[in-house]
């Protein structure tokens, strides 16, 4: 192999791996490759931030948020990787995602993927919970412990769409409301489950 080949097959490589490139917008707002805790993601003994991933490990039973201390745009552009963790239930037990104009876990957007490779979104308001977009398992998802997918959420006013490894899987339309943005982990009712987000980035909306 040449060494034109050679660059070409890394080149290749390198863009496969990259959430990153999933973004479609020209200017990068923030991002966070996770090498060191910034500060920006809150503190708790659940949060562990370092080495390239944030983890999100809650006791059994317990859903929490890891919110970024930054301002959040109007309308921006997400990916991020997350990798499944082990799981008794992984249909549903336990999920993690992105959590939008997040106030209190009374209060917030989630759009969520569980460790079989589904996808999906809903809304708690006020303590209830409404489905914005059923979980369903796509085929571009790969499914199981320490499989990692790319999720890309882009916001434009109340417009809400969600991209599973670069394929559009739902769109639903919110109500923005003053919030946070913020990294969202549940674990099994019986089991503590470690979930690590990777690769972070956010630019600004695609026109």
């Amino acid at each position: 192999m040449d060494l034109r080949s050679i660059v070409g097959a890394m080149l290749a490589l390198a863009i496969a791996a990259s959430p990153a490139l999933a973004c479609k917008g020209t200017e990068e707002i923030f991002s966070d490759d996770f090498a060191d805790d910034s500060g920006m993601w809150g503190s708790a003994d659940w949060i562990a931030v370092g080495g390239g991933g944030l983890e999100l490990k809650l006791p059994a039973g317990y859903q929490g948020v890891a919110r970024y201390r930054g301002d959040t745009p109007k309308d921006f552009d997400l990916c991020v990787d997350l990798t499944y963790p082990e799981a008794k239930k992984p249909d549903g037990g336990t999920f993690a995602g992105v959590s939008l104009w997040f106030k209190d876990y009374d209060n917030q957007y989630v759009i969520a993927t569980t460790p079989i490779g589904a996808v999906g979104a809903f809304r708690v308001s006020k303590g209830k919970l409404t489905l914005q977009a059923p979980f369903r398992k796509y085929p571009q998802m790969k499914a199981g412990a320490g499989q990692t997918n790319t999720l890309r959420v882009t916001v434009k006013g109340p417009a809400v769409t969600v991209y599973a490894n670069d394929q559009r899987v739902a769109g639903f339309r919110g109500v923005p409301d003053e919030g946070f943005l913020g990294l969202i982990a549940e674990s099994e009712s019986d089991n503590s489950n470690a979930w690590k987000f990777s690769n972070l980035k956010v630019t600004d909306a695609p026109k």
